[in-house]
């Protein structure tokens, strides 16, 4: 017997193992019959599942042997601050779905609303398998957060911040958190401050402002200045459609890319959000000043972006801007589940430039956890199963149609699974979703209480979502 064979295993908390583990780390590496070691919430060695189990004795062992498992998966644009799902009016585009239905909920929603909105979310995200969350611009910041710490979910947020002095104009925005440039931007840093006094390991604050025509060029640059100041992220709305590239053109005579780079606003510190009208320019100045990208292909393509014809997905992709995928608001998704996205975010460029390696599955992937937390400036923390990271894992339980026969896990999960395969979720080595149901949040009961607040919102703003279709 030699000396290795008489060390007795480590204890740690949790072992997790499963069929593949896809590990997304510098190599790429997946093992099979493969297994994570976890202690005190961090990732102390990945391996095949027998080295793993000879050299460490869990307290907990979450043992899956049929199961593909991946690092947490990232949502870089899911808003809070919301809409009831399902209800805005059909045939919208951005502009006019902003003005007429989203900004007015936004406005009814109190501060009990939105710490319901923050658990509910949470927990839809958390059953899909996002461990981690970009939240552009939210009310009733404290109740948010609470809301956030009792979901156990990592988050970037910060408050919904406007000036209404964009290129749109004024016209249809509510009397609602007006302000001039220099209150918004003590309401940017005051944000920053409340995060941080929050002090909770799992949420961190975010400069975030609207910006879909409705945030003068003083609030934008000085969002942007902001953010290098305290040393976070500045997000915003930017290149959401054609309207809003011919209204900076008009304004500006430059497109909103360009403008946001003349001046001054546009660095390695921004997130743009949907970016789905761009030109061969704006993709140079992207990746030159080093800015990060969340894409959003299901509200895309519900509010008709244009997103297969002047989206720049591909190129973008190829040039290695760090990108994350959103799912929006759940009005225009209708769904927070990024293995949605992740579909679309491979099969959409494909099929826009009849080039079927436009974007790959492992692409994709990447997009989802990786290039997610890059995006949000959080890769050295989470996004790849690696020793010394945070241990966000997700379990898929491969027993059903999505993901049998399986022969690529990497293909099975990006063009056939959805979240509700989704078995087990680990956020800081805490098991959050256990068998498919939520360990802290009571699902049933949000769900109630958020149709609650959807009607009497609803009602406030005199929508009837009913559909075309008689209801006899």
């Amino acid at each position: 017997m030699t000396v290795q064979d008489r060390i007795e295993p480590a204890a740690v908390d949790t072992v997790v193992t499963g069929e593949y583990v896809i590990t997304v780390n510098t190599g790429r590496e997946i093992f099979r019959d493969g297994a994570i070691a976890v202690d005190h919430g961090i990732i102390v060695a990945v391996g095949k599942r027998a080295d793993i189990l000879a050299r460490y004795r869990p307290a907990t062992l979450i043992d899956k042997p049929d199961a593909i498992v991946i690092p947490g998966l990232t949502n870089g644009h899911r808003h809070l601050l919301c809409c009831a799902k399902g209800a805005m009016p059909e045939g919208g585009q951005t502009l006019a779905a902003l003005r007429e239905f989203i900004y007015p909920s936004f406005a009814a929603l109190t501060e009990d609303d939105m710490h319901v909105y923050a658990r509910h979310a949470a927990a839809e995200m958390i059953r899909f398998g996002t461990t981690l969350f970009e939240e552009p611009g939210c009310n009733h910041l404290e109740a948010v957060l609470e809301a956030l710490a009792d979901a156990g979910i990592r988050a970037r947020t910060g408050p919904w911040t406007w000036d209404q002095a964009g290129a749109a104009g004024a016209d249809g925005l509510p009397d609602w958190l007006t302000m001039d440039a220099d209150t918004a931007l003590d309401r940017l840093a005051e944000g920053v401050r409340t995060v941080r006094k929050f002090n909770h390991p799992r949420i961190l604050d975010a400069v975030t402002i609207e910006g879909v025509g409705t945030c003068s060029d003083e609030l934008t640059r000085g969002a942007a200045d902001l953010a290098t100041e305290y040393d976070s992220l500045f997000v915003l709305h930017k290149s959401t459609s054609e309207r809003e590239v011919e209204m900076e053109l008009k304004a500006f005579g430059e497109r909103p890319v360009a403008h946001m780079d003349t001046i001054g606003a546009l660095h390695e510190r921004v997130l743009l959000n949907h970016m789905t009208s761009l030109d061969a320019r704006d993709v140079e100045l992207v990746v030159a000043s080093g800015a990060r990208i969340s894409q959003n292909p299901t509200s895309a393509l519900k509010l008709a972006k244009g997103t297969t014809q002047t989206g720049k997905w591909r190129e973008l992709a190829a040039a290695g801007v760090p990108m994350a995928l959103g799912t929006d608001a759940e009005n225009v998704s209708n769904h927070t589940d990024i293995c949605r996205a992740m579909q679309l975010a491979a099969l959409l460029p494909r099929d826009s430039t009849r080039d079927p390696n436009a974007v790959s599955a492992e692409q994709a992937l990447e997009m989802a956890t990786l290039g997610g937390a890059t995006a949000l400036r959080m890769q050295d923390q989470v996004g790849s199963l690696e020793v010394g990271k945070q241990a966000d894992i997700v379990v898929f339980d491969t027993g059903n149609f999505d993901l049998r026969p399986l022969h690529n896990p990497v293909a099975n999960v990006v063009y056939g699974s959805t979240g509700h395969s989704v078995d087990t979720v680990l956020i800081g080595g805490d098991v959050v979703l256990r068998g498919g149901q939520l360990t802290a949040l009571d699902e049933a009961g949000l769900r109630h209480q958020v149709e609650e607040i959807n009607r009497r919102v609803l009602g406030e703003i005199g929508i009837a979502p009913l559909p075309r279709w008689p209801i006899i």
